[in-house]
């Protein structure tokens, strides 16, 4: 039998749940990024019953948050981790929470279905789906290092939201362009614009599991190894 000396103070059964919350924490994303994949494709799609189902997942989100945060809860206060145990612990908590505003924003996205008439404009569809594409594959990148225990792809997720804000700024100027031009399509675009905005946040939120993965595994804080740009210096006219 495995000696609470041998598992760094915590016993065997102590390990299990920390596992056992992890892969909790595995299947909560699986279940946000749908919501995020049917979400998009509903609003692109005005498809309401796809609206529907994905609205009916948020009750299935709400109870795994509350349970995961529940049972991290409890685990600190009957086993009092320290160390990795501890940050591990920790990250659960924090990283759930994140999926948990993965999932709602899958949500939001679903609740955008326009009335006015017409389909999306080519590019402006071309650019949403590479949103989402590219958002969902970095809050599964961030999950499966987080759960592989791999700081350095966990770390290789940042450079991937640059593409990701690209595409939000592309997005943004095709959808102003034809905002301005006005007509009965105004709705749809201003929606879209809100989905675009969505969809940026969804790879802002991977960036901060792929945050707390790192610190989970390496003790790390992102100030030590990415810091902040600097903002760039004020153009012309912009003021004080």
């Amino acid at each position: 039998m495995t000696t609470e000396e041998e598992t760094g103070g915590l016993t065997e059964d102590h390990h299990r749940a920390i596992a056992e919350l992890t892969h909790h924490v595995g299947e909560m994303t699986q279940l946000a990024l749908g919501m995020v994949a049917d979400g998009t494709r509903a609003l692109l799609q005005g498809d309401r019953e796809l609206a529907r189902s994905v609205a009916s997942r948020d009750a299935v989100l709400d109870r795994y948050d509350l349970n995961i945060e529940v049972e991290t809860i409890r685990l600190v206060a009957v086993m009092q981790p320290e160390g990795p145990d501890l940050r591990t612990t920790e990250s659960i908590l924090k990283i759930a929470n994140c999926v948990d505003r993965v999932g709602r924003l899958g949500y939001d996205l679903s609740r955008y279905l326009p009335d006015a008439p017409g389909d999306p404009d080519p590019d402006v569809r071309d650019l949403l789906r590479q949103m989402d594409e590219r958002a969902r594959n970095m809050v599964t990148e961030a999950m499966e290092a987080f759960l592989a225990h791999d700081a350095v792809r966990a770390k290789a997720v940042f450079p991937m939201d640059d593409r990701v804000d690209a595409l939000h700024r592309d997005v943004q100027k095709r959808l102003i362009e034809l905002l301005r031009k006005g007509g009965a399509e105004s709705d749809r675009r201003a929606f879209e614009l809100l989905g675009a905005r969505h969809l940026e946040r969804v790879a802002d939120n991977a960036c901060k599991i792929a945050e707390k993965a790192v610190y989970a595994i390496t003790g790390e804080r992102r100030s030590e190894y990415l810091p902040r740009r600097p903002l760039p210096p004020p153009r012309a006219g912009d003021g004080p």
